[in-house]
């Protein structure tokens, strides 16, 4: 007998987390915030901190403020709530350079020893020191900022100088916009006392002018920046010049895909017949991918679709969810219809929505009898390629489960292999994880029947005639293709995945008949 090697070697296991997890739907919000420099992208706002967060960063007397708390404040049917919100500026109109001040530690007493301060800029392709800053009377720090503004005007022309009461510092605004805007920021000057530091100038926030950008630039913008938001919105009031360019853009090719499902476009829309007009629109077009929301009481409701798509989660079983009879809590019915008046001119509450219905417009109705109430939001029907708004965000979940193990595996293992039954069974692991949570939280649909024609479509697009039967027992059939030369040289696999959604139930029709009355 002999000692194991565990006597003289001993190991102490750890479990390795994945290089990436898969995340909620999180809803990324456009906003035309002056505070949000144009280094930063984008930004998250996160777990129990996150309205607090936002609000000392944008202020608690903007609307995005408000209507944050409602998204955070979602639970959906089975007790889940967003998690994060992705917050990215929209630049709507030619934006200048400007230079955002830390926060100021220094006293309005501590200025006003300042008899001779002095700082140099560079602004719009200028340099120049700011010299001779008598603070002793400013009665304020808007005092301050006001003899900043006037020492500035001769080099720099009519630039904007302010204390900002949400950042707390001092923000210096070019008079020229767009591109040609440009700063280099704060330091000291050749003489007289330095009050960079003191102002919090010196390690200011620089942001750099930019030209407007349109809606859809924005969203193509941010879907470049690679951001974990999914459903694009705004509280900004968007035109059908700004909506309809960015379902457009929406429909383009990504990656040779024919649809970008990665992120999804919600609209809030107040007159009932501009929305009919734009979905009539979009749907000439063939466009699909988006949702627009009726919103008569200037609610946004767009913001509790979102909320209610942030709070799905897949990763549970029976996880996935209808977005028809969601709970709209705090949110006004528009089935307020009921007048003698509203009769007469034949306006019902079953009529409005079937005739929102039609038009692929959700909205936030009620549903009772007497004095019981219900209020939801719904009914979650989208036009073009997808049936459902759920079947569209189950698609995006789906698929960025499956990437996400891909990268896993691609991060984790020294080699996926291209060639050879070792490559084709490591892909099929790699896909068998999501494809079986799908399966479990309900996105998938086993046992389902598929009709003459979807047989017929399946046997051709798969090559085999064996599929459609595998898809009706297990809800999904996945093919490895062989590789052609231009695989080999791209160094890439294709795959080619079919699966039975199992959709959502909106109505159920019964036909009773009456024997023997």
């Amino acid at each position: 007998m002999s000692l194991p090697y565990s006597a003289i070697v001993p190991i102490t296991g750890v479990v390795e987390s994945p290089a990436f997890a898969v995340e909620k739907k999180h809803m990324l919000l456009a906003v035309t915030s002056s505070l949000m420099p144009t280094s930063t992208p984008f930004m998250e706002f996160s777990g129990a901190s996150a309205i607090s967060d936002f609000g000392a960063y944008f202020g608690k007397s903007t609307a995005e403020y408000q209507q944050l708390q409602k998204y955070f404040g979602f639970v959906s049917k089975n007790g889940n709530a967003p998690e994060k919100v992705v917050v990215a500026r929209w630049y709507k109109t030619d934006t200048a350079a400007f230079i955002k001040g830390a926060k100021l530690s220094a006293s309005l007493s501590a200025l006003n020893e300042i008899t001779n301060g002095s700082f140099k800029l560079n602004l719009d392709d200028i340099t120049a020191d700011i010299t001779g800053l008598d603070f002793s009377s400013a009665n304020s720090l808007s005092d301050i900022a006001d003899i900043i503004k006037t020492a500035l005007v001769t080099d720099f022309g009519q630039v904007s100088v302010v204390f900002n009461s949400i950042t707390g510092g001092f923000i210096i605004t070019s008079q020229t916009e767009g591109k040609e805007s440009e700063t280099g920021g704060v330091s000291a000057a050749a003489s007289g006392t330095d009050v960079s530091e003191i102002l919090g100038l010196a390690n200011a926030e620089l942001s750099q002018g930019v030209d407007a950008e349109s809606f859809a630039d924005f969203c193509d913008r941010i879907y470049h920046a690679n951001s974990s938001g999914y459903s694009i919105t705004t509280l900004e009031t968007l035109t059908d010049t700004d909506i309809v360019p960015a379902v457009a853009w929406l429909q383009t090719t990504m990656n040779g895909q024919s649809y970008n499902t990665m992120v999804r476009l919600v609209f809030n829309m107040n007159d009932k017949t501009d929305a009919k007009a734009l979905s009539s629109t979009l749907v000439a077009d063939g466009y699909t991918g988006y949702v627009i929301c009726y919103d008569p009481n200037n609610e946004f409701v767009n913001i509790l679709d979102c909320a209610i798509c942030a709070s799905i989660d897949y990763q549970v079983d029976g996880g996935s969810i209808n977005f028809n009879f969601q709970p709209a809590v705090g949110y006004t019915a528009i089935t307020s219809l009921g007048t003698v008046v509203d009769y007469q001119q034949g306006l019902t509450n079953s009529s409005l929505i079937e005739e929102l219905n039609n038009n692929f417009i959700s909205c936030v109705y009620s549903v009772g009898f007497g004095s019981q109430e219900q209020i939801y939001y719904g009914y979650g029907l989208m036009a073009g390629s997808f049936g459902t708004e759920s079947i569209q965000v189950d698609e995006s979940a789906l698929e960025r489960a499956i990437q996400t193990s891909v990268l896993n595996g691609l991060s984790a293992l020294n080699k996926v292999p291209l060639r050879g039954q070792d490559a084709t069974d490591l892909i099929s692991s790699l896909l068998g994880s999501p494809i079986d949570q799908f399966v479990k939280n309900g996105v998938i649909a086993r046992g389902g029947i598929l009709t003459s024609a979807e047989r017929a479509s399946i046997a051709q697009m798969t090559g085999n005639a064996n599929a459609a039967d595998s898809l009706e027992m297990n809800g999904y059939y996945y093919k490895i293709y062989d590789l052609t030369e231009e695989d080999i040289i791209a160094r890439r696999a294709r795959v080619l995945l079919c699966y039975l959604a199992a959709g959502c139930l909106n109505q159920l029709r019964i036909i009773n008949k009456v024997y023997g009355a």
